[in-house]
Order: C-alpha cells, then structure tokens, then sequence
C-alpha cells in the first residue's frame, strides 16, 4: 500500500493539544506550515513519554557537544498551552513513534507512524524511511530550542489532568473513586 509522508522540515508550528474535557480528554500533535496543518490522535502516555525521551535525548547529545546546550531562559515556556488550530481533522492515530538526531543540520527527527494491524506492521519499512510502501508518516524536523519548548510544554500538558489518588495513583474523578489499596488497608 503506498503511503504518505507528511513532512514538515521545520513546520512553522508544532504542538501537544487536548479536546474534551479531564478525564475524557483526546490527546493531538499538530504540525503546520508550508500552507498546511496536520494532525494526529495520539495517547497521553505516548506524549508524556515523548516530552521526557526528547529532553533525555538533547541533554545526553549536549553533553557531548557544547554547540547542543541550551540555557533554560533560550527555551521559554508560554503560560498558557497553545491551542490547537482548527480545523482539527486528524489523518490518523499513530502506533510508533521514532526519535532521531540529523547532525548534518543539527535537528531533532520525530516521526509519528499510523496505527496499523499486526499484519501489517511486520511488513513496514525501518523507521525514519521514505520506503514507498508501509504506513502513513508525520514527519517533523525540529531545532533544539523547538524541540526543548515542545517538551516542556508537552508535559504541562499531559500533568494537567485529574489529579492522581495518593494511595493508588489512578486518576481521580470528580465524584471520587474507589481505592483499592486504600479498602485492602481497612480490612
């Protein structure tokens, strides 16, 4: 099956952004630029895990290279989380997500594969690949000022949910919850 590659090298704007309220929230990253925006549904945990393994990432390469370190007032954070851009119409959910460092322009490589049955997946390309066939791709190339702001921004953003209970750590509901570390302290 031929496949898109919706690249973005660098989009104008790259971002993490919820709909729906906490707790029932639909997590999205969208990229724009070029005249475009693209969308994707991914989960919270995909976003979190995301923002964490780009900041290890950068930290481990500045650690090797003094031209990668960034102060923290070169990646300033916005106050309020950026809004997603209408209209929202994501072209899919992604599965995979690949990291990647391009040393010949010193970007950080994200790509975001769709979510695709076991079948299929056997037979798709390597990561970070412009493989004619295999799943669709979101592509995005971004600087380390960009990448680090997305981050930072990203995590804010998966944290801002419910909070979690202070015995389990499952999410609290507005009505509450049933703990159930907290029933097998009681008996």
């Amino acid at each position: 099956m031929a496949r898109k590659i919706l690249a973005f090298d660098p989009p104008d704007r790259f971002i993490a952004g919820t709909i729906g309220e906490p707790g029932k929230r639909i997590f999205h990253l969208q990229a724009i630029g070029g005249g475009r925006a693209v969308t994707v549904i991914v989960e919270k945990t995909q976003v979190a895990v995301l923002a964490r393994r780009i900041a290890e990432m950068l930290k481990d390469l500045g650690e090797g290279s003094p031209a990668l370190r960034i102060q923290a007032s070169d990646s300033p954070l916005a106050l309020d989380q950026p809004q997603l851009s209408e209209p929202i119409d994501p072209a899919f959910r992604v599965g995979t997500i690949a990291l990647a460092w391009d040393p010949s322009v010193d970007r950080l490589i994200l790509e975001f594969r769709d979510d695709m049955n076991e079948e299929e997946a056997s037979d798709a390309p390597p990561p970070i690949n412009d493989a004619p066939d295999g799943p669709d791709v979101l592509r995005v190339s971004l600087t380390v000022a960009t990448a680090l702001a997305f981050a930072e921004q990203s995590l804010h953003l998966a944290a801002a949910g419910r909070p979690p209970c202070p015995n389990c750590g499952v999410p609290l509901d507005a009505t509450g919850h049933r703990c159930a570390r907290k029933a097998a302290y009681l008996n």
